[in-house]
């Protein structure tokens, strides 16, 4: 029986990802399950193999031969870009059901011209996007957040509750279970005990906790976010709600750092990564942990074996 084709990028050559991606797609968890389409640097790619690629590789540029270890440059983010747009329009044209990205530099995408912080508003915007959410899967816990990339700072003026609702319906859109229990996090310590601590739970989180609720949603109002995650982790809620970025990754990375998947919901595809970014401090010297990268295929697999079920 044919296994399912997968596009894979390679992401930013100066980290891990290059090594991450070669290593997992050769493994047997992986050519059991998908047939991968790997999207790349050739002159980067070269640097891994002498002979033959043993793997199906479409050539996304062919500029990497100067690019150096370790080290975010301007022409690293134009290779990590031109992967992902390439894989893209293999997705949209409807040769793979999902998207498997590596991790990328915020800072290579910065100094090639890329205004966007990360892989999720960069998604949105080249497949005309116009809601998507950024949801984590560990094991059977998922969570997602309502803001993403953003400084602490910023986090009270840009939780809004229209985007609170957008975000747990995009999320239990894309989880497709039936009867999914969500656990909604408060922004301030205490749930702000009745806006001792802030007013964001009673003027923006709880009108939003109120039209889920009226929509049929199982949602708890806004938690304090410890007892919200304590009792996810004891298996009370199957989704978790965050704020903010921190909020949602220190506990998941607690839990189980090597089972995190990076997915982006609202997309016309199923997107996937490893819940980790580029690692210079290890790169270059084989000493990068693969489980991660096979962890975001096999959910991609599995979850496009959910859909046409």
């Amino acid at each position: 029986m044919p296994t399912p084709p997968l596009a894979i990028t390679l992401g930013d050559p100066t980290g891990i990802s290059y090594e991450i991606v070669c290593r997992a797609v050769n493994s047997l968890e992986v050519k059991r399950v998908c047939s991968p389409v790997v999207f790349g640097d050739k002159q980067v790619l070269a640097k891994y193999f002498i002979g033959k690629i043993p793997f199906h590789f479409v050539e996304s540029s062919n500029i990497g031969h100067s690019v150096k270890i370790g080290i975010p440059s301007k022409k690293a983010g134009i290779i990590a870009l031109s992967a992902i747009k390439k894989a893209i329009s293999y997705c949209m044209s409807g040769k793979a059901n999902a998207l498997v990205t590596a991790p990328i530099s915020k800072e290579s995408l910065k100094l090639a011209g890329v205004k966007y912080p990360g892989h999720t508003e960069l998604l949105a915007t080249l497949t005309k996007s116009k809601k998507v959410a950024m949801l984590m899967a560990c094991g059977n816990i998922h969570g997602t957040m309502v803001t993403r990339h953003i400084p602490i700072s910023e986090i009270h003026k840009t939780i809004k509750t229209k985007n609170i609702i957008d975000t747990v319906k995009l999320s239990i859109d894309f989880i497709s279970k039936k009867n999914i229990k969500v656990a909604l996090c408060a922004l301030n310590p205490h749930a702000s005990d009745n806006s001792i601590f802030g007013s964001e739970e009673q003027k923006i989180i709880m009108p939003a906790y109120k039209v889920l609720l009226k929509q049929g949603i199982n949602i708890t109002k806004p938690l304090p976010a410890d007892s919200a995650w304590l009792k996810t982790k004891n298996g009370s809620f199957d989704l978790v709600c965050a704020m903010y970025h921190d909020q949602l990754m220190i506990p998941l990375k607690c839990i189980d750092e090597k089972k995190i998947v990076n997915v982006t919901a609202g997309l016309p595809f199923v997107r996937t990564s490893p819940g980790h970014g580029t690692a210079f401090d290890i790169a270059g010297k084989n000493k990068a942990d693969i489980s991660p990268m096979i962890e975001s295929i096999l959910y991609a697999v599995n979850h496009i074996k959910k859909l046409h079920k």
